[in-house]
C-alpha cells in the first residue's frame, strides 16, 4: 500500500497535534472519596453541636463544598443525619468483618477480635456521640432507630454465623447461635458502652481484659464437650 506523503505534508500543525483530553466526569472513586469526606464531616458536626445546633452551611464550609452540593443529595437535615448513622454502621460493620477475616477461624482469635473491634468502635467518641443523638431523636426521627436495630442485627447476624460454622466443624456445641451471639454480646462489650455513655474513661487495657474474659467465659460455656479438660 502506498502512502500519499503529500497528503501527509498536507495536515495543518492543529491536525497533527494531539487533541486535549476532557476532564469530563471526576472518577467514582473520587466522587466517592469526596462524600465520605462531606459525611465524615457532616458526623463530626453532629456530634459537636447535637442535632437542633448543627448547621448545614457550617458543614458545607468545613467540607470544602457548597450548600448546593449537600442538599442535591441530602434535602434536609433528617436525611443527612440518617446517612451519617448508616454510614458508621456501614464502616463498623465492614471494620469486624475485615478483622475476622484474618484471625484463621480459631475461636479464640476470632471472638478476641470481634469483641475487640466492637468494643472500641461502642466506646470511640465519634460512635458514642452518635449513639446518644440516635437515643434522643429515635422518637421523632424512627429511622434513626430502625438504623441501630440494623446494625446490631448485623453484628449478630455476622457472629451467629461464624459460631455456626464452628458447631458444624465440631469445634464449639450452640443449640441457638444467634442468642450465644447476643450474650457475647453482652459480655464482652455491653458494660463498656455503658460506660461510655456516662462520660466515663475506657481504655485500651480495659477493653482488653474485658473482651478476654468475655471470651474465656463463653468458650467455657459452649466448646465441645469432649475438648474440655
Amino acid at each position: 500500500m502506498v502512502v500519499s506523503v503529500t497528503a501527509e505534508r498536507s495536515a495543518s500543525p492543529e491536525q497533527s497535534r494531539p487533541r486535549a483530553v476532557s476532564p469530563g466526569r471526576p472518577p467514582a472513586s473520587t466522587v466517592a472519596a469526596r462524600w465520605r469526606h462531606i459525611i465524615a464531616v457532616a458526623s463530626a458536626e453532629f456530634v459537636t453541636h447535637g442535632y437542633a445546633e448543627a448547621n448545614i452551611a457550617r458543614i458545607a464550609r468545613d467540607a470544602g463544598v457548597s450548600k448546593k452540593t449537600i442538599y442535591a443529595r441530602y434535602p434536609s437535615k433528617d436525611e443527612l443525619l440518617l446517612a451519617a448513622a448508616s454510614d458508621l454502621a456501614a464502616r463498623s460493620h465492614e471494620a469486624i468483618v475485615a478483622a475476622m477475616a484474618t484471625s484463621g477461624g480459631d475461636p479464640e482469635r476470632v471472638l478476641t477480635l470481634f469483641g475487640t473491634q466492637i468494643a472500641r468502635g461502642w466506646t470511640s467518641p465519634g460512635e458514642v456521640g452518635l449513639y446518644r443523638l440516635v437515643v434522643a431523636e429515635a422518637i421523632r426521627f424512627p429511622q434513626l432507630a430502625a438504623v441501630y436495630r440494623d446494625v446490631m442485627e448485623r453484628f449478630g447476624a455476622t457472629l451467629a454465623s461464624y459460631l455456626r460454622e464452628q458447631c458444624a466443624l465440631g469445634s464449639l456445641s450452640i443449640s441457638d447461635p444467634e442468642a450465644a451471639a447476643r450474650q457475647f454480646g453482652m459480655l464482652a462489650y455491653g458494660g463498656l458502652r455503658e460506660k461510655a455513655l456516662l462520660g466515663e474513661t475506657v481504655t485500651e487495657d480495659e477493653i482488653a481484659a474485658v473482651v478476654q474474659r468475655a471470651v474465656q467465659v463463653f468458650l467455657v460455656g459452649y466448646v465441645r464437650r469432649t475438648d474440655v479438660r
